[in-house]
């Protein structure tokens, strides 16, 4: 049983990642759009927010996924060792991990594919969405910690 909720937390920590990512990618878009004058009404703002979730989610989602698998592993073995802070080596570890997953893909595709992290501001919303998405893999885990 409980193997599961820590299923259950990466899998949900992950949707969750990935979501407020796509998210964040379309509103800072739309953002940079209205600053070159261009008027998006609220109900195209939320149809390509939906748009982009479904289209990107499953890509983004593995990239997400993949990292967070390293970075909760690594996580793990942090909190094995120091015994205490549990949710917050979980929470920089997400943040981290997203971090590093749009630098990967920064230098592979030698310009970030996420354009919404493109500018400081959408670099650091997408790692908040990361440290949201660890903490909750913290604290829905923690039903099957000892």
């Amino acid at each position: 049983m409980r193997i599961l909720w820590v299923v259950v937390a990466f899998v949900l920590a992950v949707v969750v990642t990935t979501v407020l990512g796509a998210v964040a990618h379309t509103q800072f878009v739309l953002g940079r759009l209205t600053d070159l004058g261009v008027a998006v009404p609220f109900s195209e703002r939320l149809s390509m927010t939906l748009h982009d979730i479904v289209g990107m989610g499953p890509m983004f989602g593995a990239i997400i996924g993949l990292g967070f698998l390293v970075a909760m592993a690594a996580g793990a073995l942090v909190f094995w060792f120091a015994g205490i802070q549990r949710r917050l080596i979980y929470t920089v570890a997400g943040a981290v991990a997203v971090a590093a997953a749009l630098l990967a893909m920064g230098m592979v595709y030698d310009i970030t594919p996420i354009a919404g992290a493109r500018s400081t501001a959408g670099f650091i919303v997408q790692m908040i969405a990361g440290a949201i998405g660890g903490l909750i893999f913290a604290r829905v885990s923690e039903r099957s910690a000892p």
